[in-house]
């Protein structure tokens, strides 16, 4: 028997000592959201319906400049929850499992006895959900369920908190909500197609459109769900003695968001909320905060010191002080999903650089993108030769293997400055601190760990029923 197993089968019995939740050892509740963007009321979307998450934010503290470490699930998953970038633990490509011998959150807390469980999205692998009291998983019978009080995930998550009150508790809620595909004849329509927020790099025509209110429907419904499960923490006087967090695993599942190291890809909506002790509708914007640090301020909450191998910092201060100073810069990669990419970037408050290894190549788009009507209106409006120069980014090639984006004059980074002289120096110091990142993280060669792509860079159609074998290095 490996450490970490003999860890996990100790755990029961370390946990049967634990005491109740208390300010030095709250319960932790994480939602996490599957594929959303900046899309909510709180972070100045005036035209969806998300009423619930922007009361979280006007009870606790919103940070306004939080970006995730990967633009696709399982590796920007794994990442928050080992506190390692997804290179370093060998997740980078999407459905990659961790090993068995990477632990998370959940088998640290239980060590310091917290009884732990996962509800609905997990992601990480079987290694990943046994290092959990509970994992309650699965996705068909959430997805097409109503909003009520016997939906399965809601009756799921009630046994969970009132299992056993003499333990402080850490849950996970993986919500499905807002990842393809859209069930637009059973979810109920919320919000106005005329003012869905349309990016200019997409065609902004009908069918555009009603594929953004359906993300936007399904946003609304994971809103839903949200008040309930606070409803039911405040019915059992839990709100005191409870921190909730709220975040997404990448962008919006949209070409050149999700799957892009874009903003629209990596930034990530974050929110704590801590009755009676963070600051209702604090924010902090001042500096970069990175889900590497996830992990160990999760653990810090709980009394936790971070082991040594995890490259994140707690940032609990920040949580009572939003005026303390964030991140200098944060990193972030894409890897293998459904097509093949090696991209690498490093962001500060002004300035983005982004490393393409495959420039011969277009930019590889994920199938539930590449089979969506915003999509196919972007290769209509090609054929047609009606694209404006916006829309065609995402189908440039050769790509250039480095571009730069003035984020203060380049909110959607469309303009790559990485030819003009006046950011030469700027760009040098980047390059030089992402070439040192990957080396301080362990990154691999892009020659190395290639995986064959499951559908077409140029029409997006699929090809491969599953995730082809890696090649041999």
């Amino acid at each position: 028997m490996n450490k970490l197993a003999y860890l996990f089968s100790c755990a029961p019995l370390m946990a049967y000592t634990a005491t109740k939740a208390t300010p030095d050892k709250p319960n932790i509740i994480v939602f996490i959201a599957d594929d959303a963007g900046m899309d909510f009321g709180c972070y100045g979307n005036s035209n969806i319906h998300t009423p619930n998450i922007d009361r979280l934010a006007a009870g606790g503290l919103r940070f306004d400049k939080a970006f995730l470490t990967a633009p696709q699930s399982s590796p920007s998953r794994t990442s928050m929850m080992t506190g390692m970038f997804a290179h370093t633990i060998g997740t980078e490509d999407l459905h990659t499992p961790i090993d068995d011998t990477t632990r998370m959150i959940p088998s640290y807390l239980r060590e310091a006895g917290y009884r732990t469980g996962v509800v609905l999205k997990t992601h990480w692998g079987e290694n990943g959900d046994r290092q959990f009291d509970m994992v309650d998983g699965g996705r068909e019978w959430y997805a097409k369920e109503p909003v009520s009080q016997n939906n399965p995930a809601l009756v799921r998550y009630r046994n969970f908190i009132d299992k056993d009150k003499e333990q402080p508790f850490f849950l996970w809620v993986g919500f499905i909500d807002p990842h393809r595909p859209y069930d637009r004849e059973n979810n109920v329509q919320q919000n106005d197609p005329d003012k869905v927020h349309v990016a200019p790099y997409y065609v902004d025509n009908q069918q555009t459109r009603r594929d953004i209110t359906d993300y936007y429907d399904e946003i609304s419904r994971m809103d839903r769900h949200i008040g309930i499960m606070i409803e039911e923490l405040e019915k059992r006087n839990l709100l005191e003695n409870t921190v909730i967090i709220f975040l997404s695993d990448n962008g919006m599942p949209f070409p050149r968001a999700k799957g892009t190291l874009y903003d629209a890809g990596i930034q990530t909506p974050l929110i704590f909320s801590w009755k009676g002790k963070i600051k209702p509708g604090s924010s902090h914007d001042n500096g970069l905060i990175s889900t590497i640090d996830l992990a160990p301020t999760i653990l810090d909450l709980a009394g936790i010191p971070a082991p040594g191998n995890m490259y994140g910092k707690s940032f609990t201060e920040k949580l009572f002080n939003p005026s303390l100073s964030g991140r200098e810069f944060i990193f972030a990669e894409r890897n293998w999903h459904n097509c093949d990419e090696y991209m690498r970037c490093i962001r500060t408050e002004k300035y983005k650089l982004i490393f393409n290894a495959y420039n011969e190549m277009p930019h590889g788009t994920a199938i539930d993108l590449s089979t969506s009507p915003t999509w196919y209106a972007l290769k209509k409006a090609q054929k047609e030769e009606m694209l404006t120069k916006d829309q065609k980014n995402i189908f440039v090639c050769p790509r250039p293997m480095i571009e730069i984006y003035d984020l203060m004059n380049d909110t959607y980074e469309l303009n790559n400055v990485a030819d003009e002289m006046e950011y030469y120096t700027e760009g040098r110091k980047m390059m030089a601190l992402l070439l040192k990142w990957q080396e301080e993280t362990k990154d691999h060669p892009w020659w190395k760990r290639r995986r064959p792509d499951q559908n077409d860079r140029i029409t997006g159609f699929p090809i491969y029923p599953t995730r082809p074998e890696a090649w041999d290095d």
